[in-house]
């Protein structure tokens, strides 16, 4: 005679399975954040391991595609190299690694400061420094806000720091065009040597735009992924590439070759 399990359909026993699933995604998540921020708050330079990155990503809940893995890949060599204050339009969970790797940093030189138009959003990523004790990322909430060709944030540049290294434009859906609007607005911002890292940047009037101001600030503007959109200014003097650009015609696009993708392993479980 086979005795019939009384809890096994129970609505209770579902709910304390999901419950149960919710508080080991949650654990295994803080595990993995907080050895991903020891190792970027450490004295070694290396990049983070690329097996942690994917894991932390997919207990995120957003896994790590292999067209971003170059994306991040480049903000982190650049927040490394950066020698002032960097701004990262939107946030996101890298708000917490390249505030930890900024809070490493020697000196207090070295700050990121994040716009976010979501204003719930905003609260919880604040919630998340502060677990995590990021004191090097800054987040201020400010709406969307449509500037003739663009949207960026209604925010006043004064609320900035005077003078940004790096900046980095995620190409998020709130603020189409964000990178023509922060290049725009925060001209006058940007140190001598600033590199602007922004992704999905696909269409060709937008491409012809970013190349116009590289070319009229003396800077390198380089198309680093055609497929994803991702785009390198550099303003840093030297720009043989667009040297040559006669008064009148349109400045070209260098593009560079992205390194091979590694094949992202899968995530551990917890």
């Amino acid at each position: 005679m086979q005795l019939r399990n009384p809890f096994r359909d129970h609505g209770s026993m579902t709910a304390l399975k999901t419950r149960a699933d919710i508080y080991g995604r949650h654990y295994a998540f803080d595990r993995c954040l907080r050895r991903c921020l020891r190792s970027v708050s450490g004295d070694s330079n290396e990049p983070l391991p690329k097996d942690l990155v994917f894991e932390l990503y997919a207990h995120w809940g957003d896994p790590l595609a292999q067209s971003g893995e170059d994306y991040l890949r480049s903000c982190f060599a650049e927040a490394r190299k950066a020698e002032g204050h960097i701004l990262q339009c939107g946030t996101s969970l890298l708000t917490l690694l390249l505030g930890a790797l900024c809070a490493a940093s020697a000196g207090k030189d070295k700050q990121l400061w994040c716009l976010e138009h979501d204003g719930h959003w905003a609260n919880l990523m604040r919630s998340w420094i502060t677990q995590y004790e990021v004191t090097a990322s800054h987040v201020i909430t400010a709406r969307a806000e449509l500037f003739g060709p663009y949207v960026w944030y209604a925010i006043d540049p004064t609320r900035l720091a005077d003078q940004f290294s790096l900046v980095l434009c995620d190409g998020a859906s709130a603020t189409p065009q964000g990178v023509l609007g922060t290049l725009d607005k925060l001209a006058d911002r940007l140190a001598p040597n600033a590199v602007i890292l922004a992704r999905k940047v696909g269409k060709a009037t937008d491409l012809k735009a970013l190349a116009q101001w590289a070319d009229t600030h003396n800077a390198a503007c380089a198309v680093v992924d055609k497929r994803e959109g991702f785009i390198k200014i550099s303003c840093r003097g030297s720009r043989p590439a667009l040297a040559s650009t006669a008064a009148g015609s349109t400045p070209k696009l260098v593009t560079v070759k992205a390194p091979k993708r590694p094949t992202p392993p899968a995530a551990s479980s917890a």
